[in-house]
């Protein structure tokens, strides 16, 4: 007995779950249908309203009087019609593109200690224009000794530079 009771209420608890009606739709079932959709420029207001549900914007719904769209019979879309293009007699063929590495620019970049020995090594108005006493770059070992303080030239790529 208690089986069949359990039963019956589960049977009608599944019926009643698959007719749902929201409170709106009732309320607003025996309105004549109109179905708005949000438009992009042909009306003043950007609101269109038809007689029957578009499917097809369903996603630009405002709002809607008489039952859900859901409750109409929807079309199927209509098959793809799909055309190749018109045959030609020619063609034209471009070379296919070679990919080649981005050259490279070779800049070098004075060290720190190289500016301030070139600046204190400049001749100025009140000194003398020869080496000083105690200056061991004086002679002709000079150009050797700074091309050993050379900075070695590293690759730079092209968009890097200014």
């Amino acid at each position: 007995m208690m089986r069949n009771i359990l039963f019956l209420t589960a049977v009608g608890a599944l019926v009643g779950a698959c007719g749902y009606v929201s409170e709106y739709e009732k309320a607003v079932y025996d309105f004549e249908p109109v179905y708005c959709y949000q438009s992009l420029g042909r009306s003043v207001s950007g609101v269109e309203c038809h007689k029957t549900p578009k499917h097809r914007d369903e996603r630009r719904l405002v709002n809607y009087y008489g039952p859900h769209p859901s409750r109409y019979h929807r079309p199927e879309p209509p098959p793809p019609t799909l055309s190749a293009p018109p045959a030609v007699d020619f063609y034209v063929r471009d070379p296919e593109p070679i990919p080649e590495p981005v050259p490279l620019r070779v800049r070098t970049k004075p060290q720190a200690d190289e500016r301030r020995t070139a600046q204190a090594t400049e001749p100025s108005g009140d000194r003398k224009a020869g080496p000083a006493a105690g200056d061991t770059s004086a002679g002709p070992a000079a150009p050797a000794a700074k091309a050993a303080q050379a900075v070695p030239a590293t690759p730079v790529p092209d968009d890097t530079l200014p």
